[in-house]
């Protein structure tokens, strides 16, 4: 979403009509196993390239089912290990613990509430969020969802996003679908489904999210633009490899 990046993001979808509606899910169509990313940002003339490894599994021995989304990140101020585990039929979050150097932050999801904290630079900060609906995680859970639902041209929905950071607050984004395109990128060539994702609150935040259509589908692409005040440019995450 917005290129300042929430330390943690959840989302509800509704209808148009604005009555809150789960999607008809199947995580069985999510892939799993391990998928290398690279995040590529562009700014003027700099760029950095920002290298990931997502591992995707099924824990069937937990109770409830669960999907257990484990994102490694290497960039020259260390190691970022995010660990998200999401209930399998729902794909409703569970827990989410982030780990960087000395900084660490953990989240607990309930229905209503969603409690934690966030540690970094020698200090603590709580995480104590009430909510009047469900919620779904954002980034690699927001990835997950969309691969996990039937996604087909012209499908519009909204998102509900609750960014919880120095300030938490919900937010609203409209999602569409577009036509099916070819994406080629390291990993090979998909036919995948664009997901335009844009703000309607008063933020300008927007991002496209491909998700391949072939089954079990997988997060092939992103980009989402930076403003102008930040230095205009774009963030582009691109699939690198898969393996089982």
């Amino acid at each position: 979403m917005r290129v300042s990046m929430p330390v943690i993001m959840l989302g509800l979808l509704l209808s148009k009509a604005g009555h809150a509606e789960l999607p008809q899910l199947d995580s069985s169509e999510v892939a799993t196993g391990q998928f290398e990313y690279r995040t590529i940002l562009q700014v003027g003339d700099t760029r950095l390239d920002i290298d990931s490894v997502r591992h995707i599994g099924v824990e069937n021995s937990a109770s409830p089912r669960t999907l257990q989304i484990r994102t490694v990140t290497e960039t020259d101020m260390g190691t970022t290990e995010d660990q998200l585990e999401l209930d399998f039929a729902t794909l409703m979050p569970i827990e989410r613990v982030v780990r960087q150097d000395d900084g660490q932050m953990k989240i607990d999801y309930r229905p209503d509430q969603v409690t934690g904290y966030i540690r970094a630079a020698g200090q603590t900060a709580p995480v104590d969020l009430s909510l009047n609906y469900p919620a779904y995680a954002g980034e690699a859970g927001l990835e997950t969802l969309l691969t996990a639902m039937p996604l087909a041209s012209g499908l519009e929905f909204e998102l509900r996003i609750v960014e919880i950071d120095v300030d938490s607050r919900v937010r609203r984004f409209r999602a569409s679908v577009g036509d099916e395109e070819t994406v080629e990128v390291p990993a090979g060539r998909f036919s995948a489904w664009p997901v335009h994702v844009s703000a309607a609150d008063e933020f300008d935040d927007e991002q496209t999210i491909w998700i391949s259509d072939a089954i079990p589908r997988v997060f092939v692409q992103a980009t989402a633009p930076i403003p102008a005040d930040l230095g205009d440019g774009a963030v582009t995450t691109i699939l690198v490899k898969t393996s089982d």
